[in-house]
């Protein structure tokens, strides 16, 4: 790939800020992650999130394996503005807000533009001295007086002049401030290449090459730490599907009490997904899977 994806590595969490590579690692590469930031415009409810996307350990491995992106930092994030970045960061402040500042205005001409033919018709019945509450102006006015409101002149232009000169200038601490989820004036230069050691152990290892396994096999894959496991397996984005498959990475010889496997098998029952144990064969070189389903019985 020769632009890939920048993935931020800060205090051992890996990170997407841009909404373009949200989308792309999603739609074109079944990357799930896990947004975490606040939404902006809804600062105060926690249903929704939005950016940045954290990625799992082994969702950013495969994205550098596959040459889809690459692990940085940004030293410069910790320095000091210097005086240029500040005045760029003033000059970009001033732009939003006389940007605003027009979109204001052309909001108010399509409301007034909208409202032009009642503006009129109140204009017209004051003239006449006629009641222009909202609650009179709903009762049909008598035919005679209709052909008075009728022959009154009104210059529209005027009157649209008029309304929109009633529009308050805008004041700039009653202006939006945007929220950035990425750093504006990052170069490629900024940006530094992470040694990343991982994966370092077998726990590792055997979780990473399950995830790759899955993932080949064209499965969604997301945490599954809300069931106890380390994975859930989706046929299709988890927006649309619910998960098949409760996955747990065992080695060949883990061993596992009789107790643990039932409250595991029964966890799968109650959520209606399959439990699978996926460990590594050496003998055949490759992940091999066992599932497990509660079976009711008619024994007493």
């Amino acid at each position: 790939m020769s632009n890939p994806i920048k993935l931020a590595f800060s205090n051992d969490n890996i990170l997407v800020w841009n909404a373009n590579d949200w989308l792309k690692l999603r739609q074109d590469y079944r990357i799930i992650g896990d947004l975490i930031g606040c939404l902006p415009k809804l600062p105060r409810q926690n249903i929704l999130s939005g950016l940045p996307l954290s990625l799992l350990p082994e969702e950013a491995k495969l994205l550098m394996d596959k040459g889809v992106a690459r692990l940085v930092h940004y030293p410069c994030m910790k320095q000091k503005p210097s005086d240029d970045l500040e005045k760029l960061f003033l000059e970009f402040r001033e732009k939003l807000f006389l940007e605003q500042e027009v979109c204001l205005r052309k909001e108010k001409e399509k409301q007034v533009i909208c409202m032009m033919d009642k503006i009129v018709e109140g204009k017209r019945r004051k003239i006449l001295g006629v009641e222009t509450s909202k609650k009179k102006m709903r009762k049909p006015l008598d035919e005679e007086t209709k052909k008075k409101l009728e022959t009154i002149e009104i210059d529209r232009q005027k009157l649209f002049d008029k309304e929109m000169a009633k529009l308050p200038k805008l004041k700039k601490e009653d202006a939006l401030i945007q929220t950035h989820t990425e750093y504006p004036w990052a170069t490629e230069e900024d940006a530094k290449d992470v040694d990343w050691n991982y994966p370092n152990t077998q726990e590792e290892k055997l979780r990473y090459n399950v995830f790759k396994d899955l993932w080949e096999k064209n499965f969604y894959i997301t945490s599954g730490v809300k069931f106890g496991s380390d994975f859930l397996a989706y046929p299709g984005d988890p927006i649309m599907f619910h998960s098949q498959f409760i996955i747990h990475c065992k080695e060949k010889t883990d061993v596992l009490s009789v107790n643990e496997l039932v409250s595991i098998c029964r966890i799968g029952s109650s959520v209606r997904k399959t439990q699978v144990f996926a460990s590594f064969s050496e003998e055949n070189d490759k992940i091999e899977y066992q599932s497990f389903q509660w079976a009711e019985s008619n024994a007493f």
